[in-house]
């Protein structure tokens, strides 16, 4: 049955379906029907219905209680469910951690990001947060949460991680690819209406790589605490400028020492990229890992099944 796709073209359509399968394949995440069209990397025209029945009786894809999966192994569904259901769970715990984060001075949007954005945790998964702040006081947020976290919860990450901050004047994501695209669409807003809107609005760039996405929204204007905008008077002094700047240098050349033995130059510039306006701290270097195994995977696909997915 097979043959019958080797030996025609494989429609954009499918390949869109297939690449998005190929992509989730990688966490080991079979996707429904709306998940394939929204991640899909093709504009789908035709109906996705038909694309998806054609390539089941191919036997190129595998469909279980509803779950699309290139591997005829039902596996995946079960842990799929099971991580869904423990996501939904600590959602509660990521919205009461989310108020706490929206009190911090300076911060002025915050988004859940990682696994619990995509609503799928194991036993392993921290719970992710993407914070927007405001410009100038960026690492001051930053060292003040990683207090917070050595205080409140004993400097662990599992209910606490916060390793990507950008400041409002740097809402648009420098790295365009598919792994970005993809985590910019799904991150969960939790507070800061505007800013968020205003994030979304700098990130357009993301329908070249997910034309079909649905950008989340959902949450209502908030106002800020009197407390909060008295302690943001207080800091408003040039001094903490400096104060922002040396805590940046700082944090950076700690990296260096700890991290930089294991990367290239161009590689820890991604992995922790460390400006003004952005902080990114991430030692597993996840997206050139992903990016790597996407290219691997879809290689191999095509060669088991004799096909392209070339655009």
């Amino acid at each position: 049955m097979i043959d019958s796709v080797v030996h025609t073209a494989v429609r954009s359509s499918q390949k869109g379906i297939l690449r998005a399968l190929l992509y989730f394949d990688i966490f080991d995440y079979p996707l429904t029907e709306k998940e394939i069209e929204n991640f899909s990397p093709i504009q789908v025209h035709d109906d996705l219905s038909d694309s998806l029945a054609e390539l089941i009786r191919s036997q190129v894809i595998y469909q279980f209680e509803g779950y699309y999966t290139i591997h005829n192994n039902r596996n995946s569904v079960h842990r799929r469910l099971s991580g869904n259901r423990l996501a939904e769970a600590r959602l509660s715990t990521a919205r009461t951690i989310s108020k706490w984060i929206s009190i911090f001075p300076f911060v002025r949007a915050v988004l859940l990001s990682g696994s619990i954005s995509k609503g799928f945790m194991d036993e392993h998964s921290d719970i992710d947060y993407f914070i927007i702040t405001e410009p100038g006081r960026l690492w001051i947020v930053r060292s003040a949460m990683a207090f917070f976290r050595r205080i409140f919860f004993l400097n662990s990450r599992r209910l606490f991680c916060t390793n990507y901050f950008i400041d409002s004047d740097h809402l648009e994501i420098s790295e365009k690819n598919m792994f970005t695209a993809v985590e910019v669409a799904t991150l969960k807003p939790m507070f800061g209406k505007k800013f968020i809107e205003d994030f979304q609005k700098s990130n357009q760039w993301c329908g070249q790589y997910l034309p079909n996405r649905v950008e989340q929204n959902g949450i209502s204007g908030e106002r800020d605490r009197p407390v909060k905008m008295v302690v943001e008077r207080m800091l408003a002094s040039p001094i903490y400028d400096r104060f922002d700047q040396w805590l940046m240098h700082r944090s950076l050349k700690r990296w260096k020492t700890k991290y930089g033995h294991l990367f290239d130059a161009s590689d820890f510039s991604i992995a922790f990229q460390s400006t003004t306006g952005v902080s990114r701290s991430h030692p597993g270097f996840y997206q050139k890992r992903v990016l790597t195994s996407l290219k691997q995977k879809t290689k191999e696909f095509e060669e088991v099944h004799a096909l392209s997915l070339t655009p």
